[in-house]
C-alpha cells in the first residue's frame, strides 16, 4: 500500500486532472493496523502498521506515508519500511515525489523526482535519483490526489467504475492503467470501527467502496494486473480500510487512529 496508488475502467469514463479540483479532500492524519491476507482472506498474522498524512497547503497537498512490516527471520524479526513524501499542486498538474525503502535499518532504494503536465495534457517525469532518467506521461495521466478526487466524484455521480492512467513515481516506468469497479460496501466492512475523537471528519459522510486492478503500461493487452487493491473511503478522502494484493498474498489495513489537520489560512 503497499504503494498507496489510489484508483480506477468499467464505465468507460476517462477522467482528466483539471476537473478533479472540485472535490474536497480533508486534511488528516491516520494510523492503520496491518494484517496479512492469503487468497483474499485474513491469516490472523499482524505484521505491521501503516501511517498516512494528508496536509493542505495554499498551493496544493503534501502526502506522507510509511508502511512498516515485520517478517520472521532466522534469528529475529526483520523490519522493513516503505517511506513516501509527495507534494501535488491543486490543479493536479505537478507532482514531486520521494520514495525510500529501508530494511534492517539500512536504505535499500531511493527514487525521487518531479512530474509536470503541460497545457496540452501530456507531460514528463524527470528523476533526480536515479539521475538523468525521464518518463513520458500521456494525456489523461493522473497523480495521487487527482485520481482520488476523480474516483470520489465518480462515485457521487452514481458511476459504477472508471478508467485512468496513474503515475506514482515509485518506478522509472510509464503510468499504469487502472481499472476499478465502484460498488456497494460489503457487509463485513459496513461497520468498520471509527476511532474515538474523529467525529469531525466522519459524521455525515458517505462510505465509498471500490476494487481496482493496476496494469503496467508497457504490458501488451490487458493481461493480469501487476497488483490489485480495494478500499472503503469516505467522500472526503479519509480511508477506513484497504487491501493490497499481489498473486495469492497481500495485506489488509484497518484504521485505528484518526485526527484532523488544520487547514492553512490563504489569501
Amino acid at each position: 500500500m503497499l504503494k498507496r496508488r489510489l484508483l480506477v475502467p468499467v464505465a468507460g469514463l476517462v477522467v482528466l486532472a483539471a476537473p478533479a479540483m472540485a472535490q474536497e479532500m480533508a486534511p488528516h492524519r491516520a494510523v492503520y493496523e496491518v494484517g496479512a491476507i492469503e487468497n483474499g482472506k485474513p491469516t490472523g498474522n499482524t505484521p505491521g502498521t501503516y501511517a498516512y498524512e494528508l496536509k493542505q497547503t495554499c498551493d496544493g497537498y503534501v502526502i506522507y506515508q510509511r508502511l512498516r512490516l515485520e517478517a520472521a527471520g532466522q534469528r529475529s524479526a526483520v523490519v522493513s519500511e516503505q517511506q513516501t513524501q509527495m507534494t501535488e499542486s491543486k490543479d493536479g498538474r505537478k507532482l514531486t515525489f520521494e520514495h525510500r525503502s529501508v530494511a534492517g535499518g539500512k536504505q535499500t532504494s531511493l527514487i525521487k523526482g518531479e512530474a509536470i503536465i503541460s497545457d496540452d495534457g501530456t507531460g514528463q517525469a524527470r528523476f533526480t535519483d536515479p539521475e538523468n532518467q525521464t518518463v513520458s506521461l500521456p494525456a489523461g495521466t493522473l497523480f495521487p490526489v487527482a485520481i482520488a478526487r476523480a474516483t470520489i466524484r465518480a462515485a457521487k455521480a452514481g458511476e459504477n467504475g472508471l478508467d485512468a492512467l496513474f503515475f506514482f513515481g515509485d518506478k522509472v516506468k510509464p503510468p499504469q492503467r487502472v481499472n476499478a469497479v465502484i460498488g456497494k460496501v460489503p457487509r463485513r466492512l459496513a461497520d468498520v470501527k471509527i476511532p474515538e475523537g474523529a467525529e469531525e471528519l466522519v459524521d455525515g459522510r458517505t462510505r465509498i467502496y471500490y476494487r481496482a486492478g493496476f496494469f503496467d503500461g508497457e504490458a501488451k493487452g490487458q493481461g493480469e494486473p501487476a497488483f490489485e487493491m480495494s478500499s472503503v473511503t469516505l467522500d472526503n478522502g479519509v480511508e477506513l480500510y484497504g487491501t493490497h494484493e499481489q498473486g495469492d498474498g497481500g495485506i489488509e489495513y484497518r484504521i485505528t487512529r484518526l485526527e484532523p489537520i488544520p487547514k492553512p489560512e490563504c489569501k
